[in-house]
Parts: C-alpha cells; structure tokens; sequence
C-alpha cells in the first residue's frame, strides 16, 4: 500500500499555505532563519537556494529571486514526512 513520503507547495502568494512555524511564500531567508534557526544544509543553483531542517523540523523551503536586484524569497516549501 502506498502512503505519501512528502507534499509540496509551489506558489508566490497563498495565505493558506504555511509551515507550523509560520513560513509562506514571500517569506525572505532571515525570516526562515528567526523562525527555525541555522539549517541542516543548503543548495544554491544560481538565483535559487534551497534551505533544508529536515533533521529536526521535516521542512525545507525553495528561494527564488523574482526580479534583479531583489533578494530570493519562498516560492517552493517541502514538508516530508515522518518515520511511522
């Protein structure tokens, strides 16, 4: 039987879609960074970042940059789930 391992949400503006400590899109990386501290790691691929605390919290974010000269903000939030 199948069960989900992960959900994902890709968006520039939603209200609905949020982590449990608050983070939605457009958030910027110091946001992510008062909210859940340092990461387990990152990835950065030109004008995009992705941001993982999947060790303690099962949460990564996606930062893109959406304009010149803007900084990267969330566009993309991964939720993984947990060992059952």
């Amino acid at each position: 039987m199948g069960r989900v391992v992960q959900i994902e949400a890709i968006g520039l503006q939603d209200p609905a879609v949020k982590t449990a400590k608050g983070v939605s899109f457009g958030a910027d990386f110091k946001t992510i960074l008062l909210k859940y501290d340092s990461p387990d790691g990152y990835e950065i691929s030109g004008d995009n970042i992705f941001i993982k605390y999947l060790v303690r919290n099962k949460v990564g974010f996606k930062l893109s940059r959406l304009g010149a000269k803007k900084p990267q903000v969330v566009t993309g939030i991964v939720v993984a789930a947990g060992k059952s």
